[in-house]
């Protein structure tokens, strides 16, 4: 039996030991795979007991992202694009580290028809969530991106760190229009979930943009709730991101890649 782990805190409402047990399931996989809530400041104890258990891969979860991707050894370039981290595992003794949360976006918004390349793309919030998708968005080759957020110098320095020759990356406030016509919207804030009012650029559902929240749960998210209630017609969570991310982890560990829409189906049965 291979064992694995989803670690962060909290962690005891994550849906990754279900998708993976269908995953197993549809591999014809032996596996163990647990949720571990560690604490930041325990991060490195932890991860060498886990280890020192048998455990052969993890997934980090919030707030544990960017703390993995400092601890380990050798990255691959998205995982170093990205600068944090949300798969581990060793090799030869070493902790490698990937992030295959942009991947999984980029594999979901194809799977639905979203367009980006030569889009003109908003995403909204300069966090973690936001620095683990953007080396895979810009790959994808949009128009332009600009990232808007409640503290401006934060969305400023990541259009800095990820402006480029072929796409145009700059930052806005949430409080200002939006200077071109929009064709697409990434809601990386937990503002809804925490409770927090949302806040955003009046013109934003102004030209009928496709809208992807990466929050999701048994409920509309409250962001696509607000985009329905301005008459967006495409409006998707971030679902079927957790499920294809997930199954590029499993490829890491195992070199086998499930399909994520047969287990989202066996999912919501």
């Amino acid at each position: 039996m291979k064992k694995f782990a989803v670690i962060g805190n909290p962690i005891s409402h994550s849906l990754s030991p279900s998708i993976h047990g269908i995953f197993a399931e549809t591999l014809g996989l032996d596996i163990q795979y647990d949720a571990v809530e560690v604490e930041i400041q325990d991060f490195e104890e932890k991860l060498n007991s886990l280890f020192s258990q048998g455990y052969i891969g993890l997934n980090v979860t919030l707030p544990l992202k960017e703390k993995a991707f400092s601890v380990a050894k050798k990255h691959t370039e998205t995982c170093s694009a990205a600068r944090s981290a949300n798969t581990l595992w060793k090799e030869g003794g070493v902790l490698c580290a990937d992030s295959t949360d942009g991947a999984g976006l980029m594999e979901d918004l194809i799977s639905k028809d979203l367009k980006v390349k030569g889009s003109n793309i908003v995403v909204l919030g300069a966090g973690g969530s936001s620095k683990a998708i953007l080396p895979s968005l810009l790959k994808a080759e949009p128009k332009e991106v600009i990232i808007v957020n409640r503290t401006i110098s934060k969305a400023k320095n990541l259009a800095e760190i990820y402006n480029n020759d072929k796409v145009k990356v700059s930052h806005g406030s949430l409080i200002d229009e939006v200077p071109f016509e929009i064709d697409g919207l990434i809601n990386t804030t937990s503002a809804g979930l925490l409770g927090q009012e949302l806040i955003y650029p009046k013109n934003l559902f102004h030209f009928n943009p496709w809208s992807y929240d990466l929050s999701y749960g048994e409920k509309t998210t409250e962001f696509n709730e607000l985009a329905i209630k301005n008459n967006i017609s495409r409006v998707h969570d971030g679902l079927g991101m957790l499920f294809r991310q997930a199954a590029l982890s499993l490829k890491i560990w195992t070199g086998l890649k499930p399909n994520a829409e047969e287990a989202m189906k066996i999912f919501r049965i």
